[in-house]
């Protein structure tokens, strides 16, 4: 690559503590970089080995577009702001310090990114314990979100999922110009990714695994916390003024149901986990039930509207029998 272009992609790797795996991580990377790839690698403060380890492992190759920065721990989503800061190619994607990318991870990626047709590529990641599975779909043709005929209507299976994971998606830098990931938040992905969807319609989804998420002892889904709430009731609000500034928008509004609704079950599983029933502080029945409004008559259950809506009968009936109501 010639040294006055932008690389044609950033990777932002950031880790804590990952000793164990981040060398792994990225040679997940590095075994299939080209120069055209800036990496731009984060140690948020970690007091395990994990930064030597790092140091070491980019001496002993001289890619040259490299950035390691150490900083004090300000946790995930700042650290990400910070590579997201220094990032300097034409897309953006994540890798995190614990996991894997497919080893035809950029042979697959790089020419749609060189014809820059499209502003946001999402893709499959497959869930792993121990060694990653092999695996099985490798469309490398990517299918576009079909707007001209559906509209918002195209992402309504994205929004039911709600999958809104940072790692699984490549973006134009363009696209994440102003924008920032919520300090302090562990779950920045769903206060973050879904909104990305409704500012380009040039988008497509390659169905096909190339990434793969390392399901362990630390990572947050298994470590639930009282903040992890707090968290998505912030992104249920973000949505929820989003939705009030663009009133009268019905295919919005119906995606943004989809996603309320979703972040509703995770607070319900959360709040049960952290409190061993269907704990609501009073603000918090404020915002299911502004919820509710939202996803009334959308494609929503009427049953998750109305536990949404009478949150409290939730946390009684859980409090009396000790066990999530039917």
């Amino acid at each position: 690559m010639k040294t006055h272009q932008l690389p044609l992609l950033s990777v932002i790797v950031p880790f804590y503590n990952n000793e164990a795996f981040v060398i792994a991580a990225l040679d997940s990377l590095f075994t299939q970089i080209s120069d055209e790839i800036e990496v731009v690698i984060i140690d948020d403060g970690s007091t395990d080995a994990s930064g030597a380890l790092v140091s070491r492992y980019l001496a002993q190759r001289q890619h040259p577009h490299v950035a390691f920065i150490s900083q004090a721990n300000g946790g995930i989503a700042h650290a990400r702001n910070v590579g997201l800061q220094r990032a300097t190619g034409r897309y953006v994607t994540f890798l995190d310090g614990d996991d894997l990318l497919s080893d035809d991870y950029l042979a697959i990626l790089r020419p749609l990114l060189i014809a820059d047709e499209y502003d946001l590529i999402d893709f499959n990641y497959q869930k792993f314990t121990e060694q990653p599975p092999k695996p099985e779909n490798r469309a490398t043709q990517p299918a576009a979100y079909d707007f001209s005929s559906l509209g918002l209507g195209s992402l309504q299976p994205l929004f039911a999922r709600s999958m809104w994971h940072l790692w699984s998606r490549v973006y134009k830098r363009t696209l994440l110009a102003g924008e920032t990931f919520e300090d302090g938040r562990r779950y920045e992905d769903v206060i973050f990714t879904p909104f990305q969807y409704f500012k380009t319609r040039r988008i497509a989804h390659l169905d096909c695994e190339l990434y793969f998420y390392r399901d362990n002892s630390q990572g947050i889904t298994r470590n639930i916390k009282p903040k992890d709430i707090e968290d998505l009731l912030f992104a249920m609000e973000k949505m929820l003024r989003f939705v009030a500034q663009h009133p009268g928008d019905e295919p919005l509004r119906r995606l943004a149901a989809l996603m309320l609704a979703n972040c509703f079950s995770e607070v319900k599983s959360m709040s049960k986990a952290v409190y061993g029933y269907y704990h609501y502080a009073p603000a918090t029945l404020q915002i299911l039930r502004r919820a509710a409004a939202v996803c009334r008559n959308s494609d929503v259950p009427g049953k998750k509207v109305r536990q949404m809506r009478y949150a409290r009968v939730d946390t009684f009936l859980s409090k009396l029998r000790g066990r999530k109501p039917r």
